[in-house]
């Protein structure tokens, strides 16, 4: 049982409304993690805010991916893995790239396998990156913008992942995999 009403339109804080008709225009519905997520207006617009500023952050579209899935895999959150790989995929990210990422993170490509490796950390760090993760991301290539973009990542990925914890979030017919 959940202590949070999944809300709508009509039932929504007045401030979460154009937040909530934002994730209309964008998805077509509303995402039940966003319905929960209007009870705190301030929240819903955080972590929108947070999702526009790291969908145009230095990462492409299959990195982005390995930092949201990643995190919810490491905060073990359902919903976050399920939504993120249909997205994924409907962003053209390689189905066998989402598979690797869910099932068997060691065969993702070297490059994306460090990524992966570096958002774990981040997710675990509770505050504290340690000098050989930072070492490691940029011996694979990414750049120091690309570091920080991936805590920008973890960062929103988090208020979903907790707010989901408390919600006890289904994952809705639109995002299963088919």
């Amino acid at each position: 049982m959940t202590v949070l009403e999944m809300h709508d339109l009509a039932s929504a804080p007045i401030g979460s409304r154009p937040l909530l008709q934002s994730s209309i225009d964008g998805f077509g519905w509303i995402p039940w993690q966003s319905a929960y997520m209007a009870a705190s207006p301030a929240l819903l617009a955080s972590y929108q805010f947070a999702h526009d500023a790291f969908s145009r952050c230095s990462l492409n579209e299959e990195e982005r991916a390995i930092v949201w899935i990643t995190t919810g895999m490491i905060n073990r959150c359902g919903y976050t893995v399920q939504a993120h790989s249909w997205i994924a995929l409907r962003k053209g990210v390689a189905p066998e790239i989402v598979r690797a990422l869910t099932d068997k993170p060691e065969a993702l490509p070297a490059r994306l396998g460090a990524l992966y490796a570096f958002t774990a950390h981040v997710v675990q760090a509770q505050g504290q990156i340690r000098q050989e993760a930072i070492e490691a991301i940029l011996a694979a290539g990414f750049s120091r913008e690309n570091m920080l973009d991936v805590i920008l990542g973890v960062s929103q990925k988090t208020m979903s992942t907790l707010l989901n914890s408390i919600a006890h979030t289904q994952v809705e017919p639109q995002f299963q995999l088919g």
